[in-house]
């Protein structure tokens, strides 16, 4: 997974001081997308890992993470040629909750990987007894997680903005 933690080490450059720099520039300082895929993938696995062992009543719609939606960037790379974004989920979800008195602790150690890949902004979108969600956001990238349980539970990566191989 070490292809995400570049992602959290990234500056633009410019040949001009003080002038923001060029979105391709930038782009082309990350991994392709095709690595940034490989490494969302397998963050998203091992976040399902961690949630099968603390609620093994958990019934996933699909056995692993897959890519859910492929789409153009926003800005500032929306005019670069060959930038991509795309966004991961196990499958559907699961049935099943995580219960209340679970929830944080389960938070807690979820955020252990996400904090290793530089998925540090946490904001919460619901906490209230027997329904919550949480978004933890990469600050670099723009790329979060958002994990969320009611009757059924949720893990959805929404990837960042990376340059296909083919086009870098």
């Amino acid at each position: 997974m070490g292809v995400l933690t570049a992602l959290t080490v990234l500056t633009g450059c410019s040949t001009m001081p003080g002038a923001a720099p060029d979105p391709r520039e930038q782009l082309a300082q990350r991994p392709t997308f095709e690595a940034a895929e490989r490494g969302y993938l397998d963050l998203l696995a091992e976040l399902k890992r961690i949630l099968d062992e603390r609620v093994p009543g958990l019934e996933w719609q699909s056995e692993g993470p897959a890519e859910r939606s492929r789409g153009g960037c926003g800005e500032p790379f929306d005019r670069v040629d060959g930038a991509e974004n795309a966004n991961y989920s196990v499958g559907r979800g699961a049935m099943g909750a995580v219960p209340d008195a679970q929830w944080q602790p389960t938070v807690d150690a979820l955020r252990v990987p996400l904090g290793e890949q530089g998925f540090t902004q946490v904001t919460v979108l619901q906490d209230e007894p027997g329904a919550h969600e949480v978004s933890i956001g990469d600050p670099h990238t723009g790329a979060r997680v958002v994990f969320g349980t009611k009757v059924g539970t949720i893990l959805t990566l929404y990837g960042a903005c990376f340059l296909r191989e083919d086009r870098g």
